[in-house]
This record gives C-alpha cells, structure tokens and sequence, in this order.
C-alpha cells in the first residue's frame, strides 16, 4: 500500500514538473518568436567585411556575419556592442551622448547670450553654427545609443528565452523519470510476496 501511494505521489510530480514544462517551453517558444520578428521587421543587416573599420574586422562575429540580416538575440548582442558601440567611438573622440548633448547645451546657451547682444555679429553667427554642429553630434551620438540599447535588450530577450528552453527541458526531463519510477513501484507493489514458511 506504501508503495502504491509512493507511485501516486511520483505521478503527482511528474504532471507539475510536465506543466512548469509547458509554460517554459511555451514562453522560450515566444521568446524566439518575438526578438527574431521584431529583428527581421526593422531590416537591419550586418555592414559587409569591405565597409567594417580595422579594428572591426578583427571581430570574429562581425566577419561571420557580415552581409547577413538580423535575425537572433545573439547577432544583436554582436551589432550592439562592436558595430554600433566602435562606430559611436568615432562621432565625438569617444564621448557619449551625456557628454557631448551637455557640450552642446554650453554652445547653445554661449550663442543664445550673443544672439541676444549683437544677433549680426559674424562672431555670433559663428557661434550658432558651431552649436548647431554640437547639437547634430548629439544627435547622432543619442540615436546610436538608442538602437544600441534596444538591440542589447533584445539580446537579454533572447538569453532569457534561452534559459526557459533550458528549464523546459529539464523539467521534461525530469517528467520522464518521476514516470518511470511510479511506473517501477506500481510494479513491484504488484508482485506478491512469497509466504513465509
């Protein structure tokens, strides 16, 4: 009787342990789904290895890439953080966004003071345009960022996708065991002793 109910509680487990599964593979499944629509759906494609800097072309998944469209969490990690992250190096001597967005408000706030002492000075003029040239830097440096930031978070996307997978099948796995053990006890709990003589 024991090992009757021994059988039981292992069935138990085994259909939990089946729909954790379930649940995991269903969301790794709509992970999968979700980074590689949304990677696909904005066109991004690798720069081909004739068009990447030196230091670029030194960077294994950028060559393996190259030419190819975004399609996994993976490759976004790899454009994110060698493409897009070396590229943001060369807009402003390696400043970021706050940096240089912080330089151009200073240029703007310079010009405005001027704009509003002598609007014709060529001095002043010159002070707008160089403001103007700061804030297009910043502009650049913020939308690179940007893409840079996103395509890294559909990367952490991705990972977690990965992981689910992982716990999916290992609760599959772990299914298949807690049967086959209820399976074995049902077994021997059927068998009959030989009396005692």
């Amino acid at each position: 009787m024991r090992n009757r109910g021994l059988a039981i509680g292992a069935c138990a487990l085994a259909v939990v342990t089946l729909a954790i599964g379930l649940v995991f593979k269903n969301q790794a499944d709509f992970s999968r789904h979700y980074v590689g629509s949304q990677l696909t759906e904005h066109g991004i494609s690798f720069t081909p290895v004739a068009n990447l800097l030196p230091q670029q072309k030194k960077i294994p998944c950028l060559v393996r890439n190259a030419g190819k469209p975004m399609k996994t969490g993976k490759q976004a990690e790899c454009y994110a953080k060698y493409q897009i992250g070396i590229d943001l190096t060369l807009i402003d001597n390696g400043k970021n966004y706050f940096q240089s967005h912080y330089n151009g408000y200073l240029a703007r706030m310079k010009a405005y003071g001027a704009m509003q002492k002598s609007p014709n000075d060529p001095a002043t003029l010159a002070l707008m345009k160089e403001a103007d040239r700061i804030q297009r830097i910043s502009d650049d440096l913020l939308a690179g960022e940007a893409t840079k930031g996103l395509l890294l978070t559909g990367y952490g996307f991705s990972v977690i996708g990965d992981r689910l997978a992982l716990g999916a099948t290992v609760c599959f796995i772990l299914t298949a065991v807690l049967l086959l053990a209820a399976v074995a006890i049902f077994m021997m709990s059927g068998r009959k002793r030989p009396a005692a003589t």
